[in-house]
Formats: structure tokens, C-alpha cells, sequence
């Protein structure tokens, strides 16, 4: 009799356990950080659908998303505003909530930044590569200390602006930034191929077709 209590209560205690496996959700906090791209910014320079909804949707989907943050991102954000906003540990207009709180707590980060920032100069040269990878590198810096999980850095891709050739240079040293800090790195220059993919020849912003096929990379490396 006595045996066969134990047993009883033993298998309890694996049933409960196996259906805890299968019922339970991580929760999950979901941190976009960037410019007008990352906000999904079209040409008519209004926000639309961007990657990060699109994966925020993803997440809502196969897990329980608790949080998405993406009001640190901002229009023309450049490397340099958004390395203040992290050495200042800006909060979010008037909540309590800063940046690096945002972060520390985050299960997944993505950083898409630098579209805005060149594309903006009047005239590109070496230097504002140089400070604008220094920049990132920094960026990074903090954001890993800060944060040990996924954290996903995009790639330049070709525009009006940015050739084939300085994307092709910058990039590869955007990639070796984020070996260095273990992060992901995404090669998302396949979007200027597509022209399905902008509203207007003369604008670098995304429609939502260009950001779905964005999303579908970073998934791929989830």
C-alpha cells in the first residue's frame, strides 16, 4: 500500500512536470532600437509597418510577448543621438522607464542605424564612416554589457546615396563589430534588388513588402 502511494505521487509529480513543459510560454521582452527604418518610415515619410512589427507579430505567435518597446527609435535617429541616449540613460518621455532598463530586461534586441545618418550628409566621406562605425561599436559596447541575449545588428544597403561600394566596406566592418561582441549580424543589401520592395525609385525607405522580407532574415537566424 505504502508502495503504491509513492508511485501514485510520483507519477503526479512527471505528469505535472510534462504538462508544465508543454503549457508553458516563456515571456519575452522585445527592444527595437534604430531610425526611420527601424520604425518603418515609407516616402512619404509617414510611419508604416516595419520589420519589427512584423516580428513582433511573429512573437505574439509562438510565445507570450510581454513587452514590445520600440519609442526609443526615432526618425533620423544617428549613431551618435542614440549613443547619448544610452550614455545618458534617457527615459521614455514621461514614464520612469530608460533606455538601459529597457534593454537590461529585453529577450531580444534589434539595432538598424546608419540608412538616415548617410544618406543625410550632403557630402559622404571616409571620416563620417570612420565616426559613424566608432559610433556603432560603442553603441554595442553598452548594450552587450548591459544585455547577454539575442541582439540582432543590420546591415547598409545600397541607395541613392551609398554606393555598392562604401555599403560593401561599411558592412564588413559592421560584421566584424558584431563578432566581437557576439552579436548577430544581418545582410539585408538583398532589399535594393527588388524594386517591388520602394515606393519611389528615389527614396531609400522600405515598403512592407521590403520589410516582411527583412523579418523572414532575422527569423532565419532566431
Amino acid at each position: 500500500m505504502k508502495k503504491q502511494i509513492i508511485f501514485t505521487i510520483i507519477s503526479g509529480v512527471i505528469l505535472a512536470f510534462f504538462i508544465y513543459k508543454i503549457t508553458y510560454h516563456e515571456e519575452m521582452n522585445f527592444v527595437s532600437l534604430g531610425d526611420g527604418v527601424s520604425l518603418g518610415f515609407t516616402a512619404y515619410n509617414v510611419k508604416g509597418y516595419s520589420f519589427n512589427d512584423y516580428l513582433k507579430d511573429y512573437f505574439l505567435d509562438c510565445t507570450v510577448l510581454s513587452d514590445y518597446i520600440f519609442e526609443f527609435s526615432s526618425v533620423d535617429e544617428t549613431s551618435k543621438s542614440l549613443l547619448n541616449k544610452l550614455s545618458n540613460n534617457e527615459t521614455l518621455g514621461n514614464s520612469s522607464l530608460s533606455i538601459q532598463q529597457a534593454i537590461s530586461k529585453a529577450s531580444v534586441i534589434t539595432l538598424s542605424l546608419g540608412m538616415d545618418e548617410l544618406n543625410n550628409l550632403k557630402s559622404l566621406k571616409t571620416r563620417d564612416i570612420d565616426i559613424y562605425l566608432s559610433n556603432v561599436d560603442k553603441i554595442i559596447n553598452i548594450i552587450r554589457n548591459i544585455n547577454k541575449k539575442q541582439i540582432f545588428l543590420l546591415s547598409l544597403y545600397e541607395s541613392n546615396k551609398l554606393s555598392g561600394d562604401v555599403v560593401e566596406k561599411t558592412n564588413k566592418r559592421l560584421e566584424e563589430i558584431a563578432s566581437k561582441y557576439q552579436v548577430v549580424f544581418v545582410d539585408i543589401t538583398g532589399v535594393f534588388d527588388n524594386k517591388s520592395f520602394y515606393l519611389m525609385p528615389n527614396s531609400y525607405y522600405l515598403n512592407y513588402k521590403g520589410h516582411q522580407f527583412i523579418s523572414e532574415l532575422i527569423k532565419d537566424k532566431l
